[in-house]
């Protein structure tokens, strides 16, 4: 027990030591801050005087007045399995959307998408709909170790969550 009451007294001892360094170094910050600012005379016009004055170069290219804005980055919508056991569709544009997967609203939305991140159970990938394969199938890909994976999913009508699930277990097998 005393030996715990000297470590205190210690530290004690410690934290007012610090305590008066960082009040003396605020003062000494505020009295730099403070003060009036003399501009210097360089070293540079002072060498000038003696020697013989240089040729002046020539005045450095002017840059153009503004660059062009970035293109926006595309940023897709998220399908995840979330922390409370179920998933939830999370869109760029609109935030958390109102409804589940595999519900009629989730294959009407599926419907108006062209491409969607899906994280799940047992992996991830990015889903892109393919408009010239009859019926409208889903592809998952995904890049791992510099090579891409791709998948055929299902067409929107029938891409539930046990498929996209299957599907990420699948590309996440190639990590092994």
């Amino acid at each position: 027990m005393t030996a715990m009451c000297s470590r205190l007294d210690a530290f004690q001892t410690q934290i007012a030591a610090l305590q008066q360094e960082v009040t003396a170094l605020t003062r000494l910050l505020q009295q730099h801050w403070q003060e009036p600012a003399i501009p210097a005379v360089s070293t540079q016009q002072a060498t000038s005087a003696s020697r013989p004055s240089k040729p002046a170069s020539p005045a450095p290219r002017s840059r153009p007045a503004a660059r062009p804005p970035r293109k926006a980055v595309h940023v897709i919508p998220r399908v995840e399995y979330g922390d409370e056991g179920h998933y939830v569709v999370i869109c760029p544009k609109y935030g958390l959307l109102p409804f589940e997967p595999d519900t009629p609203e989730w294959f009407a939305w599926l419907a108006e998408q062209s491409s969607f991140r899906f994280v799940g159970k047992g992996g991830s990938f990015s889903a892109h709909h393919e408009c010239r394969v009859p019926r409208g199938a889903w592809r998952a890909h995904r890049h791992i170790r510099n090579h891409g994976y791709h998948l055929r999913l299902a067409p929107s009508q029938e891409l539930t969550m046990t498929v996209l699930e299957q599907a990420a277990e699948a590309l996440q097998a190639h990590l092994m």
